[in-house]
């Protein structure tokens, strides 16, 4: 017998498998930690924040800023995730957008709020608001955020909760000279069910790591949320600005009075908290992808396959020629191998109806079948 045809019971279709890899080239978990070689820095495009030739162009660097694994210019430089800022009113953007009449309508931090309130709030919710673990105050809210979005094919179907941390550094030093840094992962760990908000799940971002879970006290100071399914993390700039300080001599947080000569100086202000936070442990991230299966179980009963075309169990051509005996052609060689064969399933080959090799499958070890035995091989193809 050379070919069998699958029953339907054989063949189970629909099944899906998680698979959970690190966000980062190459599957890596961290990236940053001071490290030379992966993970040694973050960068952006000049040409990406700088205005295009339409000031309606959402590439112009009007709201939001990309983020890259390596240097813009090389070839293995790809998109990790945005950075953009949004306060509710449309403060800070009217006087430094397109610095025309049609260009201080566009608003792009008003734009940016309300694309994720849209997103990411139920309806009727107009402010984001963050929980804190204040009895007098358990919830407060912000007309400013800081997003950061991971590119959709970076973060395949979702972040993996309890994987996520974030390291933000300021420029400032506190007590010691130890530089102002504050790092951050999200509570799942504490609030596994969260419900489905508009957003999906969703989780607050709190102080603590990976490794030693969150801060003993004050877990809860409205630092920010986080939507796995969506691959977002929502920042509360104020809370963060009063924990790290300033950023090369800049707040986090919207203050007109130094707010610069260019409308990409808040989401640069992120960015370099984030590059110096880099530098200490790292932005950390692992991903999950739910790849669709098909398990073909292949039955192989007691009196099937139990021979071989193999040289070393029949007589080849070329060996019955040379010795003179071309009528011992494809005879066993051993004659106790005539009632009892045995022999060793290392491949299973899948094929179409026209009998074309689709699909091989290796053993871990080569299966022993004689007789006295069956076989069942499970086979999972990823589709």
């Amino acid at each position: 017998m050379i070919f069998k045809q699958f029953d339907s019971s054989d063949i189970v279709a629909g099944r899906t498998q998680p698979v959970s890899t690190g966000l980062w080239s190459d599957g890596e978990a961290v990236w940053g930690n001071g490290s030379t070689t992966v993970g040694s820095s973050f960068y952006t495009s000049s040409r990406q924040t700088q205005q295009s030739s339409s000031q309606f162009e959402p590439l112009n660097g009007l709201y939001y800023t990309n983020v890259y694994d390596a240097p813009t210019g090389s070839a293995n430089s790809d998109i990790y995730f945005s950075i953009a800022y949004g306060h509710s009113a449309g403060s800070g953007s009217s006087a430094f957008d397109t610095g025309s009449s049609q260009g201080s309508l566009l608003f792009p931090t008003k734009a940016i709020y309300n694309q994720y309130k849209n997103l990411l709030l139920s309806p009727g919710d107009e402010t984001f608001t963050f929980v804190t673990s204040s009895a007098s105050e358990p919830v407060t809210s912000s007309n400013e955020i800081f997003s950061i979005s991971v590119r959709s094919a970076k973060y395949k179907d979702r972040l993996d909760p309890g994987q996520f941390e974030l390291t933000l550094s300021g420029s400032g030093t506190m007590g010691g000279g130890i530089q102002s840094k504050i790092t951050l992962i999200d509570d799942s760990r504490d609030n596994p069910d969260t419900g489905v908000q508009s957003g999906g799940k969703r989780y607050n971002i709190i102080a603590g790591t990976i490794a030693d879970g969150a801060t003993k006290t004050g877990n809860y100071q409205g630092l920010g949320l986080m939507y796995p399914d969506l691959g977002i993390i929502i920042l509360n700039p104020q809370k963060i600005s009063e924990l790290i300080g300033t950023v090369s001599g800049k707040s986090l947080t919207l203050n007109t009075s130094d707010w610069g000569n260019q409308f990409a100086r808040m989401n640069s202000v992120l960015f370099n908290s984030i590059l110096l936070g880099s530098k200490h442990s790292g932005m950390k991230a692992r991903v999950t992808e739910y790849v669709p299966a098909r398990h073909f179980f292949v039955r192989v009963k007691n009196q099937e396959y139990n021979y071989s075309n193999n040289p070393t169990f029949v007589v080849s051509n070329s060996e019955a020629i040379s010795s003179g005996t071309p009528q011992d052609v494809g005879k066993i060689r051993f004659t106790d191998f005539y009632t009892n064969p045995k022999v060793y399933i290392t491949t299973v080959g899948l094929y179409n109806d026209n009998n074309d090799l689709v699909a091989v499958a290796k053993l871990s070890q080569p299966l022993l079948k004689d007789f006295t035995n069956e076989c069942l091989v499970k086979i999972k193809i990823d589709v």
